[in-house]
């Protein structure tokens, strides 16, 4: 039985002969692997918890039915465009069946999706450069609920860009082949959207098709906004932040964020020249063995039962110290962000 109130934008999707047990499945594993609140419905319906929101399935005779529940409009559109990415994954003919109820905006732009261009590009340390993209409706995109977004960015030599629209499915429909839009993730670093702006650091790195971009004669390039996504800036007293050069961003915005928090930061990197942000609460250690150095340092010293964990990094890596913290070490899933952020 549910005691709290669903989130207030919602929108629904009915897959007529599918079997539940199938996309329960699925649902249990995205929250084991993710860490997320799992809900069950006496087997009747499951659903996740994020911070923007939740997603689930419920039982309906032969049929299930998928949800999506957001806080915020535009964060509807972002858990509707994850469900059907993470199902075509696994069943691609299963997720082109899914018919949002939302269908208004058939043809339009994404309420979660806007243009920018590059305003400025400058060298902050020696495998770090900063992003400053400016455009309209960056507002949110600035909040701490969520400090990631995905920079979009057109084929190569595409002036023209085919940008996302709604399909008639309810469903964002994104541009194939050799149009397709590159979407890795970033985080916003600083934002100031009443003035228009934002700024994102790009980590340097061979082959990076950013990094190629990044170092080209970017400035004036119009790119796309999707976001926010992700997790946000955790409210916890005390805090353990750790990660490789793909996390250093998000440490940092965590920091600059939370000045009244305590707690230590283990950084994996090759170098020690980000400019991370420094408080009297958080003790900054480089750590050149990375994730194995980590994962000796927390078994000789577990984190407290209150701690806040939030580690991320390579994806080996990273479901290591998730066995060891939340699995052999018992630690509160919910006192914990612990993500992949790619995989080797």
């Amino acid at each position: 039985m549910r005691l709290t109130t669903p989130p207030e934008f919602q929108s629904e999707a009915m897959l007529t002969g599918t079997d539940f047990a199938l996309l329960d499945g699925l649902l249990r594993q995205e929250a084991a692997e993710h860490g997320l609140d799992l809900h069950d419905g006496h087997g009747r319906s499951t659903w996740c918890e994020t911070e923007m929101g939740e997603f689930g399935v419920k039982r309906r005779g032969p049929d299930v039915l998928v949800f999506a529940r957001a806080h915020r409009p535009e964060w509807l559109v972002a858990i509707q465009e994850a469900i059907g990415e993470h199902l075509a994954e696994v069943h691609p003919k299963l997720a082109e069946r899914l018919d949002w109820s939302s269908l208004a905006d058939v043809g339009k732009m994404p309420a979660n999706f806007s243009l920018a261009s590059v305003a400025g590009i400058r060298r902050i340390s020696t495998n770090f450069l900063r992003l400053k993209l400016q455009g309209p409706d960056l507002r949110r995109l600035a909040t701490e609920d969520s400090i990631h977004f995905r920079l979009v960015l057109p084929a190569r030599g595409d002036r023209a860009p085919e940008w996302p629209k709604i399909g008639a499915n309810g469903q964002v429909v994104w541009p194939k082949g050799e149009r397709a839009l590159h979407r890795p993730v970033f985080t916003v670093r600083n934002a100031d959207p009443d003035a228009g702006w934002l700024e994102t650091d790009v980590f340097l790195h061979a082959g990076g098709r950013i990094t190629e971009w990044a170092e080209s004669d970017a400035v004036g390039d119009v790119v796309g906004l999707s976001g926010p996504s992700g997790g946000g800036i955790p409210p916890a007293g005390r805090l353990i932040l750790a990660g490789d050069e793909t996390a250093y961003p998000a440490i940092a915005r965590i920091i600059a964020a939370r000045p009244d928090a305590v707690g230590e930061v283990w950084l994996w990197g090759a170098r020690e020249d980000y400019p991370m942000p420094r408080t009297p609460g958080f003790s900054i250690r480089h750590l050149p063995g990375g994730a194995e150095d980590m994962q000796a340092i927390l078994r000789t010293t577990p984190p407290a039962p209150d701690d806040f964990l939030w580690i991320a990094g390579e994806r080996g890596e990273i479901d290591r110290l998730r066995t060891l913290l939340l699995e052999d070490g018992a630690h509160r899933r919910h006192r914990s962000h612990i993500a992949a952020y790619w995989t080797r």
